[in-house]
């Protein structure tokens, strides 16, 4: 087995089947989908159910209770069979060669340990909103990493042999996992890249007012102040911890202002 895709799923009805649609129709077969339901109550169980009747590459666990993203990831990590891990949400959209393009590179770079890739930024209605394009090379991905989270977590795909090394997802962390793993990574000498091409369309959620919260903010600080640790970043460099404060305090307008700023986020030509 080459790639073993791993997805969680909670109360993902309006958008899962697209998303599920779009692992089938990948140009690059040999794969196997880990699929979690977390305790949905909605009719996620049953597509689920549905899509694994006709496709023997879905391995399907359902959850009586809800146990969060990080815990799943992690035993769907513990079940797979492939050399290869990749990401991907129950309501993004991955395009026809996303898997294959990115095999292909990890097959032809060794020295890369995880590869992502650009993304259209979509909204509930599928339309395309903006370019999700991080930097391309390991030493920019590095500089971006202490100011903002360089690796789009839906877009990639990294070696499972290399990740066990850092035993993967942390599971105190509930939310922002992947960012976390990200300073881990880094901080034992594990290379990324980033392919510049657009291979999944990546489903903004509408959780403004959550991100914008003190206690989100606040998790974030800690998140980014532990992670410097780990990639023996210079002290007086600290003040990046300060990024998702000054955001959370800034009028809505104004921060939609500074926001398109942000080096990843680019307008649609």
């Amino acid at each position: 087995m080459k790639v073993s895709m791993i997805m969680s799923a909670y109360n993902c009805e309006p958008f899962l089947k697209k998303a599920l649609d779009s692992i089938i129709k990948q140009s690059f077969e040999d794969f196997e989908l880990i699929i979690f339901d977390d305790a949905s109550t909605d009719s996620t169980k049953k597509i689920i159910q549905n899509f694994a009747a006709k496709d023997a590459r879905f391995i399907t666990v359902y959850n009586d209770i809800n146990k969060g993203l990080t815990v799943n990831l992690n035993k769907a990590i513990s079940l797979a069979k492939g050399e290869y891990i990749a990401r991907m949400d129950a309501d993004d959209i991955a395009l026809p060669t996303r898997i294959e393009k990115q095999v292909t590179f990890l097959d032809d770079h060794q020295k890369i340990d995880l590869v992502g890739s650009a993304a259209f930024d979509i909204n509930e209605y599928g339309e395309e909103i903006q370019l999700r394009k991080s930097p391309e090379w390991h030493d920019d991905i590095i500089a971006l990493l202490p100011k903002a989270n360089p690796m789009t977590h839906s877009t990639v795909m990294f070696r499972k042999k290399s990740f066990a090394t850092i035993g993967y997802y942390n599971e105190a962390y509930r939310t922002t996992q992947d960012y976390e793993m990200w300073f881990r990574a880094a901080g034992n000498g594990l290379k990324f890249h980033n392919l510049q091409e657009i291979l999944l369309k990546y489903r903004m959620d509408n959780n403004y007012h959550k991100r914008k919260s003190l206690k989100y903010r606040l998790y974030d600080c800690k998140l980014r102040l532990q992670g410097f640790k780990h990639i023996n970043l210079p002290f007086y460099k600290y003040y990046y911890a300060l990024i998702p404060i000054i955001l959370g305090l800034l009028p809505h307008k104004l921060y939609d202002s500074i926001k398109k700023l942000d080096p990843r986020v680019n307008e649609i030509h």
